[in-house]
Formats: structure tokens, sequence, C-alpha cells
């Protein structure tokens, strides 16, 4: 994908105020890394850096853990990208209860609350010559005022290191699937 191609998360939050993108060449092919995403569970260590944040992650795909944990699945091309959002005041102490997962992209599109943000995950998957993928994970957020931005700025500080951990570890597990490691 070069750097003119929209990506579905380019349509869903163009501009942003926040961002964290992580990218894995994988040695397999994309229906190898599709199928390795949708069977990937995060395990306990994600699950307790999520506990941390008050968060409870379902069990399941990443899909059902963002549905699961107040997102929603705005936009999708199937074995290409998913982009999945939620709104919320992701700084809260207990971040779950100060989210709300909007009814469709409109919705999200649409949200303004004073004091808040939004934020939209993708996972995006380019097929390389010779049979490989880049496997993308990226995060954007954009905040409603500048209120919001303070607050998500501190928050960001404290959150991102392992935020990028969890990712960059979600990215190997998917590659060691799909390329037939353990």
């Amino acid at each position: 994908m070069n750097a003119t191609t929209t990506t579905l998360l380019d349509e869903v939050l163009p501009e942003f105020d926040f961002r964290s993108r992580h990218a894995r060449r994988v040695a397999a092919p994309p229906e190898w890394v599709a199928e390795a995403v949708s069977l990937c569970r995060l395990g306990r260590a994600a699950s307790v850096l999520f506990k941390v944040r008050g968060v409870r992650l379902p069990p399941g795909s990443i899909r059902d853990v963002l549905v699961g944990s107040g997102f929603t699945v705005l936009a999708e091309r199937p074995g290409v990208e998913m982009v999945a959002g939620t709104t919320g005041q992701f700084w809260a102490l207990r971040e779950q209860a100060h989210m709300e997962a909007p009814a469709d992209l409109e919705a999200f599109r649409a949200f303004d609350r004073p004091g808040w943000a939004k934020g939209a995950v993708s996972i995006r998957l380019e097929p390389f010559d010779g049979g490989s993928t880049r496997l993308t994970t990226e995060t954007r957020v954009q905040c409603v005022d500048d209120a919001a931005k303070r607050r998500f700025a501190v928050y960001w500080l404290l959150i991102r290191p392992f935020g990028g951990w969890l990712r960059r570890y979600f990215l190997r597990r998917v590659a060691r699937m799909a390329e037939g490691t353990k």
C-alpha cells in the first residue's frame, strides 16, 4: 500500500490528536494472516494490563474482545482491514464505565460530547511480493475539546508504552500462528 492509498481508518477517523501505529512483516500470505487474526486470543498478559485500567476483556478473538469491551465495528473489508471505534473518557479510573459504544459509523462521526474523546483501532493486512504480508495495527484518538485533549495527553504518556507492548505482542502472536511457529 503506498502513501496515497486511503485506508478504512482514514475514512473513519481522518483527523486525530493522538496516534499509535505498529506493523510487522509476516512470512505468510494474507489469507493465512487473516485466519490467524481471527483465531488469535490475547491471553493472560493482556487481561492483566486491561484489568489495571478497569476494563474486563471478554474471551474470544480480537473482534470479540473489542466488541465485548465497548467498541463497535465501524468499517470492514474482510481479509484486508477492520476498524472498530468507541467513545469515552479513557483517562477515567474505571475506564470501561466511562465508555459508550457508538451505534454505527454515523453516530461515531457525529459524536461531540464535551470532555470526551473518540478512538478507533484498525487491523490491516497488505500483501507483499513473494507471498508475505504486512500486518498493521493503528490506534487514533480525537478529543472533542481542549479539556479532553489535556486529560488524554497525560493518560497517553502513562499508557502508551503498555499499549505499544500489547500491540507488538498481538502482532507477534499472529505472525507465529500464520507462519506455523509457536
